[in-house]
């Protein structure tokens, strides 16, 4: 089976996405400084840039791993040999080294601590990797997915725009696998196991292969592999659950960020104080535009809960 996108012309109209939504329901204002930016006229273009270019230890720790991920399922499209643990792992912590030397920190930015540690960084990685080379999936990858390697999806361009009961929604993928007539969607995770959300991320990611491939949900198997703390798994059986309600929420969560456009057909908002700013503190402390709210406080900066 080879899979192909489906291509979609541009249009302005608002997108749902899972990560999108949840940045709406948290925080309206830090939803606005994200997605309208470019609205913003009180607060100079660069200073905007700046701090939504900002990153976090967890957000990149999780961006090495990924990105070694995708060059190691490459490199096996090409080759089976076996691992060389050193090579691999040597070339994570340089990639670690590369993206971490390059990237602006939110917690260096706000002070919450004063320099970065590596070693923690280069040890959640190597906990990552060594679950994911000591996993079930692994093993699985050799033995079955890998007599149709040629047409594995591995992190796809773009966005994963697709549409679901109609309306433009995105569901970015990171390794799609077909065997036979069925078609296996992994999704690795660093973080810590979030199963309402994940599941809910697992049913967009079975309706849009459905819908972008015209695959049977029958022959759709999406799974969330987590590499941190412990090697774990979540996977969904498609024809099991209830893919209207999916498609309500999804609706409903559409119509809720559209009622916050005055053209939603352009997503064009309404202004600025329409988007009310969380009363979370703890969730301020996580936000990368915290200092265009909370200027002049001093206890915002004060401490944080790193999730290494």
């Amino acid at each position: 089976m080879e899979l192909k996108y489906e291509q979609y012309e541009f249009s302005p109209v608002l997108g749902w996405s899972v990560s999108r939504y949840e940045m709406f329901d948290k925080c309206k204002r830090q939803y606005y400084y994200n997605y309208y930016s470019k609205y913003i006229t009180d607060i100079p273009a660069y200073k905007l840039h700046k701090l939504k270019s900002l990153t976090s230890v967890a957000l990149e720790t999780g961006n090495v791993v990924h990105d070694v991920l995708e060059a190691f399922l490459k490199r096996l499209q090409k080759s089976d040999r076996d691992i060389d643990d050193k090579r691999f792992f040597d070339y994570a912590r340089s990639l670690a080294e590369k993206y971490f030397a390059e990237k602006t920190f939110l917690e260096i930015h706000y002070n919450y601590v004063p320099a970065i540690d590596m070693e923690r960084v280069f040890n959640k990685v190597e906990t990552c990797l060594t679950n994911f080379i000591n996993g079930a999936v692994y093993a699985w990858i050799f033995m079955a997915a890998i007599r149709n390697r040629s047409n594995w999806m591995i992190e796809p361009d773009g966005y994963g725009e697709t549409r679901l009961d109609g309306l433009k929604a995105y569901c970015k993928m990171d390794f799609l696998l077909p065997i036979d007539k069925d078609v296996y969607i992994l999704d690795w995770k660093t973080g810590a196991k979030d199963m309402a959300k994940h599941t809910s991320q697992l049913l967009g990611y079975a309706a849009a292969t459905n819908n972008n491939f015209n695959i049977p949900l029958s022959n759709i198997f999406p799974k969330i592999v987590y590499l941190y703390p412990v090697y774990d798994e979540l996977e969904i059986e498609c024809t099991k659950l209830d893919f209207p309600t999916l498609y309500k929420t999804i609706r409903e969560q559409t119509l809720e960020m559209y009622s916050y456009c005055t053209d939603y057909h352009n997503n064009i908002p309404k202004p600025i104080d329409s988007f009310p700013m969380s009363p979370s503190q703890s969730l301020c402390k996580q936000c990368r535009f915290q200092e265009l709210c909370f200027k002049g406080r001093a206890d915002i900066g004060t401490s944080i809960e790193l999730d290494w």
